[in-house]
């Protein structure tokens, strides 16, 4: 059976330009062999019960991916599941401990491979040094100054945008506007490669 994996977007209208981008990680999860779906970010309102989900209600996916909306809600429940996760949200990065403070907003289409070895970006089959994302695409760079993690990617500007745990199936992506990569596009490829290591494959 295909891995379930939760993907929090900003609403479940997949019609809305607010939630293109997770639709976009849905899809290409999908295509990839997972069993994604939307989940509101309403899951993180710990006032309205009625959305809120516990740790018991996470526990149920094999994975989670954090797309980009509203950056200060309670992650406390998901990280008590201890879910394996993909963070494309610059707000919950250091919840996970895959990197902390916003270096960069910015879109640009060349970034630089800084570990070849590792299997989300030899899996992907990036060499060290640039590659061309073939589209200007959004992202946040992070800070990973005493965080236990490996970078794998920068910008050009020598700041992390891929950095993976050491130790945990947590991994942060920082092209959260995954919709304006072309189809052909390596971070297309590196977000699969990103799953199959997080989630230990589809």
């Amino acid at each position: 059976m295909p891995k379930d994996i939760a993907v929090v977007s900003y609403d479940l209208d997949p019609t809305s330009a607010l939630t293109t981008d997770a639709v976009v990680v849905r899809d290409v999860l999908n295509a990839a062999g997972y069993s994604a779906q939307l989940v509101h970010q309403w899951a993180f309102n710990e006032p309205d019960r009625s959305t809120f989900k516990p740790a018991a209600a996470w526990e149920r996916y094999d994975g989670v991916v954090i797309c980009n909306f509203y950056g200060a809600w309670n992650v406390r429940e998901l990280v008590r599941a201890a879910r394996p996760a993909i963070v494309l949200n610059v707000g919950y990065a250091d919840d996970f401990g895959i990197g902390e403070t916003q270096q960069e907003h910015t879109a640009e289409d060349v970034f630089t491979v800084t570990d070849p070895a590792h299997p989300i970006t030899s899996g992907a089959g990036l060499p060290a040094g640039t590659f061309n994302a073939g589209a200007p695409v959004f992202f946040d760079s992070v800070s990973t100054l005493n965080h236990h993690v490996d970078v794998l990617v920068t910008s050009l500007a020598n700041q992390a945008v891929l950095t993976a745990h050491k130790t945990e199936p947590l991994t942060y992506f920082a092209w959260y506007r995954l919709s304006a990569a072309p189809a052909s596009s390596p971070l297309r490829t590196l977000l699969v490669q990103a799953a199959n290591w997080t989630f230990a494959g589809p």
